[in-house]
């Protein structure tokens, strides 16, 4: 039975035979249960079906075991497949808003950890139309300017190119903003990132076009020298002659001639690395570029150089033999139409606008934790500042108390906060000591020297810039300097019309009778004497003012003299058009001392100021 499968029920019984013995029946029974052939009553199926024969000591109940003719599908490690499937990478993936999606290998190339702002910075340049090998050298440019300015960077892309595949768009383009809004580092710093060969120069270091034009001449050839040693050439001995010192190029046709040599050169070192890439061995042969940026940083100073110098700079691609080679690069804080181009050669721009408050102190964070961890000693004893108080710095200290003065420059907040992190006292002390530190640091940075050293009373030493620099003023002065000092103010703001009024007794008497008198001719609209600014006086009239002042006799004379020229020579008083004291003609004064000064000058000499500047 075992062979021809178990029985159906519906199948007709054979003849019947006589029953075998109970005990026999039972013994079989057992025999085939502990053989495996012991086998349940089923259904039967319909005629035809194959039987699907079970394996011995095997039950329905067990699990089952794939059989080894039926391949097995193998599932990858980490994978469910529940997980979403991979869109093809090859497809072209859509955002929200219609612009395509970065790819998942781009993203994974460009950080190990992705964030939301490298999505973003990626799905940026994307959405430009910057190609995968771009992006991957534009994003550490936006990662260290941040979201402030990617509109600049991708500018400067559309513009300047790669330096490869991408051409320059314009031979000529500029780049201007406010002060401290990073238009140096992000023009250097682009062209650093991308390879493409620059020289800079500093228009605010030249006198001349001539020497502008020799500077620029020296820096071709040493760009081209440079770059005939990486090509391991032995034909650039030409190059390795410098130009005299103090040699200058005014002439157009020997600026020509002493820039051709460096830009033939590189020339001829393009048309060799083309010649390797076409036999196929790149790698023999760097690749190289004929093209030159020209970085003319500051040029807002090329006014000062003379009246048509823009316009000659901005020729220069057209005029000369080898000018197709260089691309003008202008950076400064004004376009170039206010500094003496016409409109219609007003290159193009990309402007760069001032920080706001977050972009300002973001930056300015990042800097200071760069700055700390690079310049942090290796001693353990010295503590470092945490992040926390550093960000405090910046928005606590930084953008209240210096932000007034210096605004949003981030060269000035940069450098006051540095000076704060090298004094771990002011860094973990009050607001108030803090805020002390800072302002003195900003009185500093724009030029206003700490005057409490020259102070005779050395406890005084804590006092406000301001105060300290009146009281040092005040005691290197005499009575008499004092006297013709303040004399010399009440020259400056006083109309000659009341001398009469306020210097003559007769007028003074009459004064005190009748009151102020308000002349006809002058307005009502007229500020007060001391507001001002200060006019010219004959040293006559000055002397006059200074003789009733002292009311004293035999206050004229050379002493006095010599105290005027002290006075000069201190930069109290200027003469104007630096007449020299003579008697065949009368000079001119000006009083160059504030009114705080002034006050402490009559004070001392027992004047009442009030009665002359606010009768």
């Amino acid at each position: 039975s075992s062979q021809l499968g178990p029985r159906c029920m519906h199948q007709p019984r054979r003849p019947t035979q006589p029953a075998p013995p109970a005990t026999l029946v039972a013994m079989v029974k057992a025999e085939r249960t502990m053989s495996g052939l012991a086998t349940p009553r089923t259904p039967c199926t319909a005629p035809g079906t194959p039987v699907r024969r079970r394996l011995l000591n095997k039950n329905f109940s067990d699990p089952k075991e794939q059989d080894a003719r039926t391949p097995v599908r193998r599932r990858a490690l980490g994978k469910n497949l529940s997980d979403p499937k991979e869109r093809d990478v090859k497809r072209q993936r859509v955002n929200a808003d219609g612009a395509q999606a970065p790819s998942k290998a781009l993203v994974k190339a460009a950080s190990p950890a992705v964030v939301a702002v490298d999505v973003e910075f990626l799905s940026f340049l994307e959405r430009h139309g910057v190609p995968e090998t771009g992006r991957r050298r534009l994003l550490p440019l936006l990662q260290r300017w941040g979201v402030a300015r990617a509109p600049q960077v991708l500018g400067l892309w559309t513009l300047l190119g790669d330096g490869a595949t991408r051409p320059a768009a314009s031979p000529a383009l500029q780049a201007w903003g406010p002060a401290g809004t990073g238009k140096t580092e992000v023009v250097l710093g682009f062209l650093r990132e991308l390879g493409i060969r620059h020289v800079r120069l500093n228009c605010a270091c030249f006198s001349s076009l001539g020497e502008l034009q020799a500077r620029l001449a020296e820096e071709l050839r040493h760009s081209a020298a440079a770059a005939t040693e990486q090509a391991q050439s032995a034909s650039g001995r030409e190059l390795q002659q410098r130009m005299p010192s103090g040699r200058m190029l005014r002439a157009v046709d020997r600026f020509e001639a002493a820039i051709r040599r460096p830009l033939e050169r590189l020339e001829r070192l393009a048309a060799e690395a083309d010649v390797c890439k076409e036999r196929g061995s790149p790698g023999s042969c760097p690749p190289t570029s004929d093209k030159v940026v020209v970085v003319f940083d500051h040029s807002q100073e090329l006014s000062r150089l003379g009246a048509g110098v823009v316009e000659i700079l901005l020729s220069m691609p057209e005029v000369l033999r080898l000018g197709r080679q260089l691309t003008l690069l202008f950076v400064g804080r004004l376009p170039l139409s206010l500094a003496g181009a016409a409109p219609w050669r007003d290159p193009p721009q990309v402007a760069f606008p001032s920080y706001t408050l977050a972009e300002a102190e973001a930056l300015l964070f990042r800097a200071l934790c760069s700055t700390v961890l690079v310049g942090s000693p290796n001693d353990d004893a010295v503590i470092l500042p945490s992040k926390e108080e550093l960000r405090s710095l910046c928005s606590n200290g930084l953008m209240k108390f210096a932000a007034p003065f210096v605004g949003f420059n981030l060269h000035e907040l940069l450098w006051i906060g540095k000076e704060v992190v090298c004094e771990p006292a002011a860094l973990g002390a009050s607001i108030a000591t803090l805020q002390l530190r800072i302002e003195a640091l900003v009185q500093q940075r724009l030029g206003l020297c700490d005057m409490s050293g020259l102070l005779q009373d050395k406890s005084s030493a804590t006092v406000d810039a301001a105060v300290a620099t009146v009281r040092a003023t005040m005691e290197g002065l005499t009575k008499v300097e004092k006297r013709l000092l303040l004399s010399a103010y009440l020259a400056a703001h006083i109309d000659t019309e009341d001398d009469m009024q306020l210097f003559m007794p007769e007028g003074r008497r009459r004064q005190r009778r009748k009151g102020a008198i308000v002349k006809q001719g002058r307005s009502k609209d007229d500020a007060a004497p001391f507001l001002r600014p200060p006019q010219s006086a004959p040293l006559t009239r000055v002397l006059a003012i200074f003789h009733r002042l002292g009311q004293q006799s035999q206050l004229l004379g050379a002493p006095a003299l010599e105290q005027v020229m002290a006075l000069k020579e201190a930069g109290l008083l200027r003469f104007v058009g630096d007449r020299a004291v003579s008697a065949d003609r009368d000079p001119k004064v000006i009083c160059r001392a504030d009114l705080p000064v002034v006050k402490a000058c009559a004070a001392e000499l027992n004047i009442d100021l009030a009665e002359y500047l606010c009768s």
